[in-house]
């Protein structure tokens, strides 16, 4: 028998778990957050509704702040818990702990609409550098005295992105492999397609009674969470069809691949930033059929082998 799902005044909570949903979460700075009740208590992702991780904070109702990985949208009230131990993915803990490094591995174009948003977003939500000091491999197990989690590592979004598995309510929460519409997003320095791909693959391997996702208020059941999980799979193959398409029809600079629909729909391009984000995203899919030899570049040129 499932463990039974309770409404809360902020979200959904399974047992001792409670799933804060985001008041804003389809703006990119906002994500669901995490709160595990129990010794130590545990906040995981703090950005959801400031007032209520605000009161958890001043109430030093949190002794853990862990980060599934180093995105902004995923800590972007980790300063609020000031007497908090922090804790992240030994791969992503850089960039949390350091502005410098999070710039460099986000995007290698200081003057691109990204890294002006970046900049405008960090000061206006005044998100800080943190000190982690609770380092993770993302295959331990964190045990509270009323809670199990096993880390997952699955790299692609990040180097150390993590889900994280609560296994006495039998609930996987996958973070970025967020199921929702857009599909994948791997359009930072240090994403990779290959990682990603393999890390859905594991993550469709583990059998649980719920599934909850970073973005939107839902928990899934068993049924829809395979359906919504093979549609964000597909995205990198239907991606990959778009681009072998287009080129079939000759030679194309990146600029006019970039043109079309092929991460985000058409008119969504007018959005300086999911523009901005189609092209680096495009550029690792034409990188990863070069290293394939289905594509070449000749100049500003890309055309099939």
């Amino acid at each position: 028998m499932p463990a039974e799902i309770k409404q809360t005044e902020h979200g959904s909570q399974i047992g001792d778990v409670e799933f804060i949903w985001a008041k804003n979460s389809k703006e990119f700075l906002f994500a669901n957050s995490i709160y595990i009740r129990g010794k130590p208590s545990i906040i995981v992702d703090p950005s959801a509704t400031f007032t209520y991780l605000e009161q958890l904070a001043m109430t030093h109702s949190a002794d853990i702040v862990l980060n599934t990985h180093y995105h902004a949208d995923h800590r972007s009230l980790n300063g609020l818990f000031k007497n908090a131990i922090y804790a992240a993915h030994e791969k992503d803990a850089p960039a949390i702990r350091d502005y410098k490094t999070y710039e460099q591995w986000c995007d290698a174009n200081a003057d691109s609409p990204y890294s002006y948003w970046r900049k405008e977003i960090f000061e206006q939500y005044h998100i800080t550098d943190c000190p982690v000091s609770k380092i993770y491999k993302g295959d331990e197990l964190i045990e509270t005295d009323t809670t199990q989690i096993q880390l997952v590592h699955i790299p692609g979004h990040t180097p150390g992105h993590m889900a994280l598995f609560f296994k006495n309510i039998s609930c996987l929460y996958l973070s970025d492999i967020d199921l929702t519409p857009y599909g994948p997003w791997y359009a930072n320095v240090v994403s990779d397609i290959d990682d990603f791909i393999a890390s859905i693959e594991k993550i469709k391997m583990i059998k649980a009674d719920y599934y909850v996702s970073s973005h939107g208020e839902r928990i899934y059941d068993p049924e829809k969470f395979i359906e919504k999980i093979d549609r964000f799979f597909s995205c990198f193959a239907e991606r990959d069809e778009k681009l072998l398409e287009m080129l079939k029809e000759g030679p194309k600079p990146i600029e006019i691949i970039c043109s079309e629909g092929i991460v985000y729909r058409k008119a969504s391009l007018v959005d300086p930033l999911k523009s901005y984000f189609q092209y680096l995203m495009v550029q690792k899919h034409l990188d990863r059929f070069i290293k394939k030899g289905i594509v070449i570049k000749d100049g500003e040129n890309y055309f099939l082998k």
